[in-house]
């Protein structure tokens, strides 16, 4: 897994959307991004708002509303794919969490809001879908608050043969009609030098990655 390949920037089958939010929930992920929306919160002050960029089925967006429920913020989940917006109001709408979140649809490289009025921005594994990530980026330091912070967490290629050995195993106990996107968004995904040098080119201040075995992490400022 050297050359990275590139994965299509979104899911427009309403069919292949609702198979992908119901892959994506099973309690190991629910997990993921449970954590990933209590890191992100606490960057979030009472009042502000948070865009979901890339939010897919909404997973990481529901459990941001759930968490600032009673703050006064605005949840915002954006999306390339009419029909993954579609899914993500359905499972809000599941939560009892309908009117609580609003859906946008948008690109991540031309996102539909005001320069300097999002305080806190959230993705989960979106970045290796956008065709410019650098300029997704800029747009994200166009749109954030000064003291605006954006937490981006993604898969990553892998290279090192205990990290491609777990990601095998983890593939095993994907149903087999999945697996095949699974091992996609891995070849698509960046190392982490690669998304140093594309985020050193970016107005993103302030930032850094973070990486474990499988995965991705940037945090930075507008």
């Amino acid at each position: 897994m050297t050359e990275r390949v590139p994965e299509a920037e979104a899911i427009a089958d309403i069919h292949d959307a609702r198979q992908y939010s119901e892959r994506m929930s099973n309690r190991f992920v629910m997990h993921e991004y449970r954590q990933l929306a209590r890191e992100v919160v606490v960057h979030l002050p009472d009042g502000g708002v948070i865009i979901d960029v890339g939010t897919g089925p909404g997973y990481v967006a529901i459990e941001v509303a759930r968490l600032v429920a009673g703050r006064g913020c605005r949840v915002i989940g954006v999306d390339l794919s009419r029909a993954m917006l579609t899914v993500a109001a359905e499972n809000a709408e599941r939560q009892g969490l309908a009117d609580t979140i609003t859906w946008r649809h948008a690109d991540a490289k031309s996102l539909p809001f005001e320069s300097d009025s999002i305080d806190c921005i959230v993705s989960s594994g979106s970045l290796h879908h956008w065709a410019d990530p650098g300029r997704a980026f800029d747009e994200m330091a166009r749109v954030l608050t000064p003291n605006g912070t954006c937490v981006v967490r993604d898969s990553k290629r892998l290279r090192r043969p205990l990290s491609r050995l777990f990601a095998w195993l983890i593939g095993m106990t994907i149903p087999a009609d999945f697996r095949r996107h699974y091992w996609n968004s891995i070849r698509s995904s960046y190392t982490s030098e690669e998304l140093s040098s594309i985020l050193a080119r970016t107005r993103l201040s302030g930032y850094n990655i973070t990486e474990d075995m499988m995965d991705l992490v940037v945090i930075g400022k507008g």
